[in-house]
């Protein structure tokens, strides 16, 4: 079956950390021509999920396939698709390095195109984006359905660009009011996000406001690992560390993370970042005989 592609225009680039870290944002057409017949491009993404695009890699040349995991929410940005993208520093990187060069501001400024994946609606009247899962598993953040997050206690844990799905979770229930009626308190998203210094802290006002506006339902602890300003406020330090005993048995120490979230085994936890990182919690709540509500991480 042959796939689809429709062209993306890149309609913002911020740099977040320079050289590192990027917001980048495509912008989809209204419709799109398959087979001599226009469709509509129709944008229902879900929190949490990721679109596949096909940018230019720094070191082949060439156009590759890419997942991107959404941070922003379809319920008020339709056709609107942002990410945030770091460089890898990884020995074969390339797409990763491209975003974060000149090259793609002079592609932007040039009104090229990015090639993003799209899917016919199963009526088969309309265009969608692909969506890199269609299921909650334990292996994604897809965000549960609606009938069910308004419900639920959520801890989120993000290294680095790992906040990607999270902003995509907070920014669709900051729309929805978290959930809160006549009848339903909404949800509570407890979110802590670990970065090395200040400039790479994605969204940070935002999130401020957002844990300013809604205390019942959201609240924001940012944690910088290596570097931070003197009037710094918050976390400092790694929120989980890794202790070798003399018997030569690695000890996983929570206590910075319990301190944040002390009733941990009360929460959905959801995770995003290292293969490591996910080790580290599993190993250390197993240690410490704590069990969450769930858990579910989105690993590399």
């Amino acid at each position: 079956m042959q796939e689809i592609f429709a062209p993306a225009t890149i309609t913002n680039l911020t740099v977040v950390d320079p050289n590192e870290i990027r917001n980048v944002e495509f912008t989809l057409p209204r419709e799109y021509e398959v087979g001599g017949k226009f469709y509509p491009i129709v944008d229902e993404m879900r929190p949490g999920t990721a679109f596949l695009a096909k940018p230019f890699g720094t070191r082949t040349g060439r156009q590759r396939r890419r997942m991107y995991t959404r941070s922003n929410s379809s319920i008020n940005a339709k056709g609107v698709l942002q990410t945030i993208i770091n460089d890898t520093h990884a020995e074969k990187a390339d797409t990763s390095v491209w975003w974060q060069t000149d090259d793609v501001t002079a592609f932007q400024s040039a009104g090229a195109t990015i090639p993003i994946l799209m899917n016919f609606a199963r009526a088969g009247t309309a265009l969608i984006p692909y969506e890199h899962c269609l299921a909650i598993e334990a292996s994604n953040l897809r965000l549960e359905p609606d009938d069910e997050w308004p419900s639920m206690r959520f801890l989120g844990i993000a290294f680095s660009t790992g906040i990607t799905p999270f902003l995509a979770h907070i920014r669709y229930m900051k729309a929805l009011n978290f959930g809160r009626n006549s009848v339903c308190i909404g949800a509570h998203y407890r979110m802590v996000v670990s970065v090395e210094n200040h400039r790479q802290l994605m969204e940070h006002t935002e999130l401020q406001e957002t844990a300013a506006k809604f205390p019942q339902n959201f609240s924001y602890h940012p944690i910088l690992t290596r570097e931070w300003p003197h009037d710094w406020g918050y976390g400092r330090g790694r929120v989980m560390k890794v202790v070798e005993q003399c018997n030569g048995k690695e000890l996983i120490d929570l206590e910075p993370l319990l301190a944040i979230v002390p009733d941990i085994q009360n929460e959905h936890v959801r995770l995003c970042g290292s293969k490591e990182a996910c080790w580290q919690l599993t190993e250390g709540l197993e240690q410490a005989g704590l069990q969450t509500r769930s858990f579910r991480a989105e690993a590399w």
